[in-house]
């Protein structure tokens, strides 16, 4: 019993054990709760051969066991089964788990019972697919033997019919997938696959054609247009180039043949693809394949012929449908990308395509729009009637075309205009299926073209109603057009003039000669440009009156730049040249003596220095001014002082020569220009005029009057500069002789010193009078920069004042620096006035200013204003009216200033601390003053005068004084700000040395605000 359990233990291993000769043994499975049937179905069976191949048992002592076995052996050929083990019903169990959820058809099943009264009935037998039924006293060795045989037989008949199916699915299934390989290539790797899945064996294997290389050009040799396995690196490489001889010669060999050819190993299938083409596939295990069913093997065969045959075929097809489809998406393309609307709508009125730009119109895409109708798209019903009517009418064969514009509004309520055309798709047969359409989106045309009709209607309604005349002409000046106007004027109505020459229609002469004019028409259309007329152009009318015009002649151009016509706008002017001749009369006359006036005056005495300059003539003028006048006039009136001007007139009219200029250049001033006269001639001319004004009595209502006459003579010669020069040292010539007396005649002369400081003062008042009232001032700002930071932060920008130089035209523009003119304004006592020009200023333009960046203001305050007790109110009203904060404000004092007007000084500087404004004493170190006054000045800013700055790299001592300003201002808490920065070193020199601020060109010239800000 040992001996048989130990048998039976080795015999229940998990692997299947191979005999001798590489023929598998038959699995048969013995189920039994009993050990001894076990043993003795062992005993019985072992060592049998049933067809050639041994058998091998596999034991199962229960329902469960067994089911195991048979989920690890799903090819048990015969089982054995106990009716009764764990349960009654545990044998019947397993047949229905065997047949019903394993689907193991083929497998016999044979039921054994100890007892013959536990046997089931004959209905249970067949409902439970049992193939025998035997009670274990029945089989005996014999019929054991028998029993097992007769399944065995069975059971390989059964499997070689479902082989034999399988084969013929697999056949069918891998002529499917063959005909879908797309090239020789690629199916010769699919005939080695589907070969290898029929014959249950790994891929290695070869495929030849004959008569022609899958590479094109050989038609001799047999070419590898297929590889699996070990020979996959022979593909497309020629069948001499392998190197195992033995498959070169059996696929020859078969070639040769022209049939199969079988070797202990291999074989070889020959195939005849078509009359001009044959194939050799080579297998290793070519044993296995003989054995194959040659059935399945012819079909299989016959079926790779079809492919071979039929897969240039359907390279062909593909190709031509790869074509087609390529055709077909470029011909998509096209129709998408194209601007218009295009559609193709069938005999039912639906949309059979739709290209993108009509899609996207709807906000749909093309796909979207197929299979919907125009009533889906068009809700307006007349125009959905017009379209199908459209449509009907190109179906139905009646129109080959159809062209139409039509006014759709779209679903946001936007009128649009499309050109439409529609032409008739027609079949095989010539008949009419389909229509297409192409739509252009017209709206813009028809808004221009509705533009263009109201312009035209406006400028018609213009040209009616405007009071200029109106001519246009043709591209050969013949006249076209006249409106109203020009009707009335020439004496040609439109319908007369129409077609004629423009200059027969407008015929112009020279006022004065009477010449013809040029037609300004002619010249236009030679030109190519606008032409003008003269002002001393006379129109001529139909009916002979003359009228002053004033025209010009513009082209005509169309959208090429061609030239289409020319038009003429004229105006009579009579009335207006008639004012403008007395105007100009009375702009260079004075209206109460008819002499002439200052502005004509100094056009001619302009002219007078230019002669002098050039040619070297010498002239002289005098300006007389009347003495006694203001009494006159003041005592007697304004109408007294009239008529003694008038008087005046009449006594200097008859003294002087023709070409001299007697003209009238203020209330009671005169000038005469005497060209080429000597300075003595004229000096003797003026003593009379004095003497005949001195000697004449003014009467007036009963009373009688002297005056008299002072007169400031000037030499005009090559070394005058100017008008401005002229006049102001004839005005000083003039006031010389009042301050000498009155009453006589004062020569200038450069060289006199009586006439230089007259000069210097005089000069100086007017000049800064003028540049007030004629707001000649200007404000530059120049930038204090930060020095200890990780950059130059500007922090304050210092208003500097400037002045527009104003009487020299040469010199117009230049700006005069504060220098020039401020010792001048001090003595005059101008500098209050334009410290508040100033402020005034530098308070707009800062808060007009743009990137200000948060930087404040540095204004400077004169000495003079520091005393002014009205400032500080000015300062306030400015403050609110800008809307200025105090706290931007710097205020900046000359320590001269500040020393001089001390009380005042600290007066004005505490109410402006108390506002919030800043401090600066300005110019330290070169008045003198001493660091004593700063403990009384309340300044937040010490600026170190810019002399000892703009040399301390270069001079040792003007460096330490620096330094000590710097070191005594920071002890006393005043931050200081160097001048005159020029240089990169200088800045680094004062960084060292600590000083908090600079200024200089190295960091910024003055400039105007939008430039220094920017």
């Amino acid at each position: 019993m040992n001996d048989e359990l130990l048998r039976w233990t080795d015999d229940t291993g998990s692997h299947d054990s191979v005999v001798p000769g590489g023929q598998c043994p038959w699995k048969i499975l013995v189920v039994d709760d009993d050990p001894e049937v076990h043993g003795v179905t062992r005993f019985v069976l072992d060592g049998l051969h049933v067809f050639g191949r041994p058998l091998r048992l596999l034991h199962a002592f229960s329902g469960e066991e067994a089911r195991r076995q048979l989920q690890v052996h799903p090819d048990i050929a015969v089982a054995l089964l106990d009716v009764v083990m764990e349960t009654a019903q545990a044998g019947l169990d397993l047949v229905g788990h065997i047949r019903d959820e394993l689907g193991m058809s083929e497998c016999r099943l044979i039921l054994r019972t100890g007892e013959p009264g536990y046997a089931p009935e004959l209905t249970v037998i067949q409902e439970y697919d049992i193939n025998d039924y035997r009670t274990k006293a029945e089989l005996t060795h014999t019929r054991l033997i028998t029993t097992v045989s007769s399944a065995l037989r069975s059971y390989q008949q059964l499997h070689a019919v479902a082989e034999h199916r399988r084969g013929l699915e697999l056949i069918v299934r891998a002529a499917a997938d063959l005909m879908e390989e797309r090239a020789i290539a690629n199916l010769a790797e699919g005939v080695l696959t589907q070969l290898a899945a029929l014959l249950k064996l790994p891929v290695d294997g070869i495929v030849c054609t004959q008569k022609g290389s899958p590479l094109g050009g050989d038609g001799d040799h047999c070419y590898v247009v297929g590889a699996a396995g070990r020979h996959a690196g022979y593909i497309a490489q020629p069948l001499e180039t392998l190197p195992d001889e033995r498959i070169v010669a059996a696929i020859l060999a078969s070639v040769a043949r022209r049939q199969h050819v079988f070797g202990s190993d291999y074989a070889v299938l020959y195939l005849k693809a078509s009359p001009h083409q044959e194939a050799a596939i080579f297998l290793d295990s070519g044993q296995v394949l003989e054995t194959l069913d040659r059935t399945l093997l012819d079909v299989f065969v016959a079926n790779i012929a079809a492919c071979f045959r039929n897969v240039k075929l359907v390279e062909r097809l593909l190709h031509a449908q790869r074509e087609i489809e390529q055709q077909r998406a470029f011909l998509r393309a096209v129709i998408d990308a194209n601007p218009h609307f295009v559609f193709v709508i069938d005999g039912q009125g639906t949309i059979r395509l739709a290209n993108r730009s009509l899609a996207v119109s709807f906000d749909l895409t093309p796909a979207q729009m197929v299979g919907h109708a125009l009533p889906d798209f068009v809700s307006d019903p007349d125009l959905l009637q017009t379209l199908r009517d459209d449509d009907r009418a190109i179906l139905s064969g009646k129109q080959r075309r159809v062209e139409r514009e039509i006014r759709f509004v779209d679903r946001a309520g936007v009128v649009r205009w499309f050109h439409t055309i529609k032409a008739p798709i027609l079949n095989g047969d010539g008949e009419v299926e389909q229509l297409i359409g192409v739509c252009s989106d017209i709206s813009e045309r028809k808004l221009a073209e509705q533009a263009l009709f109201e312009a035209k209607e406006r400028a018609l309604v213009t040209l009616h109603s405007i009071g200029d005349a109106v001519i246009t002409t043709d591209a050969s000046g013949h006249v076209d057009y006249l409106n109203p106007v020009a009707e009335a004027l020439t004496g040609w109505t439109t319908a007369e003039a129409r077609g004629r020459s423009s200059g027969e229609v407008f015929p112009i002469v020279h006022d004065q000669t009477r010449r013809p004019v040029a037609d300004p028409v002619s010249r236009c259309l030679q030109q190519g440009r606008i032409v003008a007329l003269a002002s001393h152009s006379l129109l001529v009318a139909r009916n002979g009156q003359e009228y002053d015009i004033d025209d010009s002649a513009a082209p005509i151009r169309g959208r090429d730049n061609q030239l289409l016509g020319v038009v003429l706008v004229f105006r009579n002017v009579t009335e207006t040249r008639e004012l403008a001749r007395q105007l100009a009369h009375d702009a260079t006359h004075d209206a109460l003596t008819g002499l002439i006036n200052r502005p004509e005056f100094e056009r001619r005495l302009q002219r007078a220095v230019t002669s002098a300059r050039q040619d070297g003539a010498r002239h002289v003028l005098c300006y007389l001014d009347l003495d006694q006048f203001k009494v006159v006039n003041d005592t007697a009136g304004h109408a007294a002082g009239d008529e003694l001007l008038q008087q005046i007139n009449t006594i200097l009219a008859g003294m002087f020569r023709e070409s001299d200029t007697l003209a009238r250049i203020g209330g009671d001033e005169f000038a005469l220009l005497q060209e080429n006269c000597p300075l003595d001639r004229a000096y003797a001319i003026a003593q009379s005029v004095v003497r005949n004004v001195r000697e004449h009595r003014f009467n007036w209502q009963g009373r009688s009057y002297q005056i008299g006459v002072s007169i400031g003579l000037v030499p005009i010669t090559a070394e005058t500069q100017d008008t401005v020069q002229l006049l102001t040292e004839a005005d000083i010539a003039c006031y010389t002789a009042k301050e000498l007396g009155r009453n006589r005649v004062h020569v200038y002369q450069r060289t006199d010193s009586e006439s230089v400081q007259r000069h210097s003062e005089i000069l100086g008042a007017a000049g800064l009078r003028d540049a007030l009232d004629q707001g000649l001032f200007r404000l530059h700002y120049q930038p204090i920069v930060a020095l200890q930071g990780p950059d130059f932060r500007t922090v304050r920008y210092e208003a500097l004042l400037r002045v527009a130089h104003h009487g020299n035209t040469q010199r117009k523009g230049e700006l005069v620096l504060p220098a020039a003119f401020i010792p001048a304004a001090e003595r005059y006592n101008l500098m209050g006035a334009i410290d508040r020009w100033v402020i005034q200023a530098a308070f707009r333009e800062y808060a007009n200013g743009v990137g200000l960046g948060g930087a404040r203001l540095a204004i400077n305050l004169s000495g003079n204003s520091l005393s002014d007790e009205s400032l500080l109110a000015f300062i306030e009203s400015q403050f609110v009216e800008h809307a200025f904060p105090p706290e931007r404000a710097c205020f900046e004092i000359t320590e001269t200033a500040a020393i001089q007007n001390l009380g005042p000084a600290l007066g004005l500087m505490a109410a402006l601390k108390g506002h919030g404004c800043h401090l600066a004493l300005d110019d330290f170190g070169s008045g003198l003053s001493s660091f004593h006054y700063l403990k009384t000045l309340p300044v937040d800013y010490l600026k170190i005068d810019g002399s000892f700055v703009k040399d301390m790299c270069e001079d040792p001592r003007d460096d330490a004084l620096v330094a000590a300003i710097n070191q005594m201002s920071h002890a006393m808490g005043i931050q200081t700000v160097a001048e005159y920065v020029c240089s990169e070193s200088i800045a680094e020199r004062l960084c060292e040395l600590g000083v908090d601020y600079a200024q200089g060109y190295f960091f910024g010239k003055p400039m105007p605000w939008g430039e220094s800000s920017s």
